[in-house]
C-alpha cells in the first residue's frame, strides 16, 4: 500500500483518439465523393481500436479476420459500416444492466470506486443506491442511443446517422453526465463535488481493461 494518492490513470492513447476520428471521417468522405464502398475501410479501423483489449494473438487474429471479411462484404453493402457503432452502443447498455444483478457491482459503482483510488480520496458508503439507479439510467441512454444508431444504419441513412454518432450522441452522454453531476450536488450537498471539466477529465481517464475482473 503507498502512502501517497493513487497515480492518475493516462488519458486514451493519441493514435486510438486519430484512429477513432477516422471512422467518421472515412464516413464523410464517403458521402462527399458520392462512393460508398469507401466505408468498408471503416470495419478493420475500427478493428485496430479494440485489438487492444483482447489478451491473445488467437482472439486478435479472429477479430481482425472477421473485420476484413465483413470490409469484403460492406463494399456491396456498404450500410454494413455503419452497424457497429449502434452494437457497442447496445452491447454497453447490455452491460450496465446485467451489473445490477444481486451480487454484482453496477458499473457506476465501479466507475467511482475507480475515480476515488485516482484522485486518493474513498468513496462515499451513502450513495449505494445512487449509484445503483444511475447505473440503470446509463443503461437506458446507451441502449437508446445504439437503437437509433442501428435504425438509422440499417435504412442506411449514412448522412443522418453521421449527425446521430458524431453530434447528438456525444451531447446527449455529456448531458447525462452535467445532469448527474447537479443532481448529485443537490442530493449530498455535504460531499466534495468536481467541476465539470474536472469531472470530464476523471470519465476519460477510465480505461476499459480497469474494468477487468
Amino acid at each position: 500500500m503507498t502512502d501517497g494518492p493513487t497515480r492518475q490513470a493516462p488519458l486514451m492513447p493519441r493514435w486510438r483518439l486519430i484512429a477513432l476520428a477516422l471512422y467518421p471521417v472515412l464516413v464523410y468522405v464517403s458521402l462527399y465523393l458520392g462512393r460508398p464502398e469507401l466505408r468498408s475501410l471503416c470495419l478493420p479501423l475500427l478493428a485496430l481500436l479494440f485489438l487492444p483489449l483482447l489478451p491473445g494473438m488467437v482472439g486478435r487474429t479472429i477479430l481482425m479476420g472477421a473485420a476484413l471479411a465483413l470490409a469484403g462484404l460492406a463494399l456491396f453493402a456498404p450500410s454494413l459500416a455503419l452497424w457497429p457503432p449502434g452494437v457497442i452502443f447496445v452491447g454497453l447498455g447490455i452491460w450496465f444492466a446485467c451489473t445490477l444483478r444481486a451480487g454484482t457491482t453496477p458499473v457506476i459503482e465501479r466507475f467511482a470506486n475507480l475515480v476515488h483510488a485516482n484522485n486518493g480520496t474513498a468513496a462515499p458508503d451513502h450513495a449505494g443506491r445512487w449509484l445503483r439507479g444511475w447505473t440503470l439510467a446509463w443503461a437506458i441512454v446507451l441502449a437508446a442511443i445504439g437503437g437509433v444508431a442501428l435504425w438509422l444504419a440499417a435504412d442506411d441513412r449514412a448522412q443522418a446517422w453521421l449527425l446521430w454518432v458524431v453530434i447528438a450522441a456525444p451531447l446527449l452522454m455529456l448531458a447525462t453526465l452535467w445532469l448527474e453531476l447537479l443532481l448529485r450536488r443537490r442530493v449530498f450537498p455535504e460531499d466534495d463535488h468536481p467541476g465539470l471539466i474536472r469531472f470530464l477529465l476523471d470519465v476519460v481517464r477510465i480505461q476499459p481493461h480497469h474494468f477487468a475482473r
